[in-house]
């Protein structure tokens, strides 16, 4: 049986509690492998990695850039599989980065989290940390997937490319469209067969590089979500950000009426300032809509399908720091399955 290589990045999962604090260090993250030993035995075989340790909250794009140039340059071939150790906070946005970047990756790339720190009552880090192993073991997977207990003690399995943040009571990940990719239960895999998953034959199926190059992050994407009374006047664009990614209401609409509160006026100032415009998460851009949402395209809006926020960061950030030409007509184009209905 080859090694399956662990990567340490801190959070929750890696951290110490210090008094009245939760932190990282350089050497709590090995914590879990210990744990992992004691309390599963020596039966698996790891290497262990630790590129950096911070909280994920710390997460950035020079960060991102960091982890996908080491990840890039594993030789995937040596290994079962590879498990990532990341905070939970910003783990649906690394996983959705990770998921498009490495939809190419020959075995199974975990990543998991923890809600407590480890040995905390009530942690489930190091029965996530087991499922991400039982998985690769499994032999049924290949490409980048996100591994969590929720609060019913189910051991849910997420496309890393449709992992949808934690609610802010609960601490409770979503899966984009409803339904979980599946499920971990006692070492075997359960695929769902919703109809909007990917078939297990077609997970396997060989998936081209989205590049041939890991991207250094030079250009930003502005992040924008609408609420009532959203001020575009106070939004500033002097930073000059590569492009401005406009989430939008369930609806796929957003205020288009008001001086400082027209989401239409914003795409036209963006326009004037040399600044590509994407809306998600668009259900059929080329369907019925609401008139509010034709507004906006006929403003300039470029329309992102059936996509979740942190994909649709993750994918713009991908395409515009790679220097992909024709990003506008590509951007629907499914790299791992981040556009529901494309498989």
């Amino acid at each position: 049986m080859k090694d399956i290589l662990v990567v340490l990045t801190g959070g929750t999962i890696g951290s110490r509690i210090r008094g009245q604090w939760v932190d990282v260090n350089d050497t709590s993250a090995y914590t879990l492998i210990e744990l992992y030993r004691k309390t599963y035995g020596q039966e698996e075989h790891f290497q262990v990695v630790q590129p950096f340790s911070i909280l994920s909250e710390n997460m950035s794009p020079q960060m991102w850039e960091k982890l996908g140039g080491f990840l890039w340059n594993i030789a995937y071939e040596k290994y079962e599989g590879v498990i990532l150790a990341h905070g939970s906070d910003t783990l649906t946005y690394t996983s959705a980065f990770l998921g498009m970047l490495l939809a190419h990756v020959p075995v199974p790339v975990v990543l998991t989290a923890s809600n407590y720190p480890l040995g905390e009552e009530g942690s489930n880090g190091l029965v996530n940390f087991r499922s991400a192993v039982e998985l690769i073991g499994t032999g049924l997977l290949k490409g980048v997937f996100t591994v969590y207990q929720n609060n019913k003690g189910e051991n849910n399995v997420y496309l890393a490319s449709r992992i949808t943040e934690a609610d802010a009571y609960l601490d409770q990940f979503g899966s984009f469209g409803g339904p979980v990719f599946g499920r971990m239960e006692k070492g075997t895999f359960h695929w769902n067969n919703a109809r909007i998953n990917p078939s297990l034959p077609h997970i396997m199926k060989e998936k081209k590089r989205i590049a041939d190059i890991c991207p250094r992050f030079e250009k930003q994407v502005l992040m924008i979500r609408p609420y009532p009374g959203l001020d575009y006047d106070a939004v500033d664009l002097s930073g000059k950000p590569g492009a401005v990614l406009h989430y939008l209401y369930h609806s796929a609409t957003a205020c288009t009426q008001g001086q400082r509160y027209s989401a239409v006026d914003f795409v036209k100032r963006c326009r004037r300032e040399g600044l590509p415009v994407y809306m998600a998460s668009c259900k059929d851009a080329r369907g019925r809509n609401y008139v509010t949402a034709g507004e906006l395209m006929e403003a300039g809006a470029i329309p992102m399908e059936n996509i979740s926020p942190e994909a649709a960061y993750a994918k713009l950030m991908l395409f515009y720091n790679l220097g992909l030409e024709d990003i506008p007509e590509r951007i629907n184009q499914p790299v791992f399955y981040e556009n529901l209905g494309k498989c």
